[in-house]
């Protein structure tokens, strides 16, 4: 997903709480923290003696109030060493409106001109998708959310045009939202979600007299032969193989 942005761009996901759960290798790069070191820890752990106090302060009133904001601070990384973080960070909402997670993107001003970093600046011009980088990481956390919480995938018969309106959206973005952060089609998005659920059946043993297939109808399969195809094509394994490590 995320791992297509700008490689000098280091991007670091928290939850609501603004703890951190995601961080990308450029983040490691430039910090020398790798993610299992901060995973749930809070980005303040960067922040030493020099850190300006009224960034802080701006920094914290920004979250609070829940609007994107840019802003420079003064770090250190793993090794103690002092840097220059040039950081726009991104409130984003669930489908309800409520706060999911914040998206900073941050560079090493040490070594980056983030003025000329299109994710570091909060008016840039449209991308192909005629969406800005927030627009486009917004639109896909709610996808995400859409699927984990309403199991669209269930649905043997799902839509992109369906699925677009629940987003309240069009075909034209979401489709492009989707290969821009996963570099796959619809299909593949929708059968990577069907595939899980097919392996969390297996592994629960709650359906043990029904044929493999029947397990797949449940998923959202359709179609046997698609159903045997999209298993090998995402596991590299046949639902036969699959099931025997469970049975």
């Amino acid at each position: 997903m995320i791992d297509t942005i700008k490689a000098d761009i280091s991007v670091v996901i928290t939850d609501s709480q603004r703890i951190i759960i995601w961080v990308n290798e450029q983040f490691s790069k430039m910090t020398g923290y790798s993610l299992e070191e901060v995973r749930g820890k809070k980005p303040a752990l960067l922040q030493g003696k020099n850190t300006e106090r009224p960034a802080v302060a701006r920094i914290k009133e920004a979250l609070n109030k829940k609007v994107h904001f840019h802003d420079r601070i003064t770090n250190y990384r793993k090794n103690g060493e002092e840097y220059t973080c040039a950081l726009t960070i991104h409130p984003i909402f669930d489908l309800d409106g409520s706060l999911s997670n914040f998206v900073a993107f941050e560079v090493d001003n040490n070594f980056v001109n983030p003025d000329k970093e299109p994710l570091m600046r909060l008016s840039q011009a449209q991308k192909k998708t005629y969406l800005t980088d927030t627009e486009e990481l917004t639109m896909y956390f709610k996808l995400l959310d859409l699927f984990r919480a309403k199991k669209l995938y269930l649905d043997a018969n799902l839509s992109q045009q369906k699925v677009a309106d629940l987003m309240e959206t069009n075909v034209k973005y979401l489709s492009l939202v989707i290969n821009n952060q996963t570099e796959k089609n619809f299909k593949y998005f929708v059968n990577q979600f069907r595939v899980q659920a097919f392996e969390n059946l297996l592994s629960s043993k709650a359906m043990p007299n029904y044929t493999l297939f029947s397990i797949g109808e449940q998923c959202g399969f359709k179609n046997k032969s698609t159903f045997y195809s999209v298993i090998l094509t995402h596991t590299g394994k046949t639902p036969k193989e699959i099931a025997a490590t469970y049975y």
